[in-house]
């Protein structure tokens, strides 16, 4: 009796553990995957003091995004301009607005919070510092931005984060 009682026990624990780890949400919802920013390579193009706002650096930087690739929602430090310089990207308000313009458009389409747009070579997007946004690659090729930033000084000091 003994032995049944703690093979019980044993694959109690066994099936509580595998429970325990896999991911799950709300009514057994899988939780969405954790942002990727591994996969995306950044690099500063240039950079430089600015004499109108002397506490902000001005700065021009390429990413380029893997396909999987998620920046993962931040708040913009300041304001941007994100432009798609190829491929395509899925940009996500999560807090605030943007406006986009899309190749060869004269006019701007609002996106407001909660909202997600597909992004196409020649698109962009701009938005102010304290939007919370996300940047993801969901397609099987690389995708390639430019950003036009005007960060606080003290966010310049190494590469701008996502």
């Amino acid at each position: 009796m003994r032995q049944h009682f703690a093979f019980f026990v044993a694959i109690a624990a066994l099936a509580f553990a595998a429970f325990s780890s896999a991911p799950h949400g709300v009514a057994g919802a899988a939780t969405p995957p954790a942002a990727d920013t591994a996969m995306i390579t950044k690099e500063i193009l240039g950079q430089g003091g600015s004499a109108v706002v002397p506490d902000r650096v001005l700065l021009l930087q390429r990413r380029t995004f893997a396909p999987g690739s998620d920046s993962g929602s931040h708040p913009a430090p300041g304001p941007t301009v994100l432009y798609v310089n190829s491929g395509e990207v899925e940009f996500t308000v999560a807090e605030g607005a943007a406006l986009v313009t899309r190749q060869g458009a004269s006019e701007q389409e609002s996106i407001a919070a909660g909202d997600e747009v597909e992004l196409y070579q020649g698109d962009a997007v701009v938005y102010d510092a304290g939007v919370v946004h996300d940047v993801a690659n969901p397609g099987t090729g690389p995708a390639v931005t430019l950003e036009a930033r005007l960060n606080p000084a003290e966010e310049t000091t190494g590469t701008p984060q996502p």
